[in-house]
């Protein structure tokens, strides 16, 4: 599956925004209130959504011909993509390559 560059850039722009956003104006509600943290993926949702339906960004659009759907699973996209930069820039040591070493003590990996 290829997609448009453009479209691409704009939705990983999304997931940047909306995370930042959540992390700024959603986290720190459930800090104070000792909420589960497992449900701030559906504000991160509503907030993609809500970029996704000002900008008109369909990432589906050569494979689904509904624009709905292509719009709604941009949005899926997008805020659950937050989630995975979330992930990946609080927890940088498990983005380490584990490296093994054999018997002669080089490094094989």
């Amino acid at each position: 599956m290829e997609f448009d560059i453009t479209v691409l850039g704009i939705v990983i722009g999304m997931m940047v925004l909306a995370n930042r956003l959540v992390a700024a104006l959603v986290t720190p509600l459930f800090d104070k209130y000792d909420w589960d943290k497992f449900w701030l993926m559906y504000p991160a949702w509503i907030l993609a959504g809500v970029l996704v339906w000002l900008t008109g960004v369909n990432l589906f659009a050569a494979y689904i011909p509904n624009e709905l759907i292509g719009k709604v699973l941009t949005a899926i996209v997008a805020g659950g993509g937050s989630n995975l930069l979330h992930d990946l820039t609080d927890k940088p040591q498990s983005l380490l390559i584990p490296v093994i070493e054999d018997k002669d003590h080089e490094a094989v990996g």
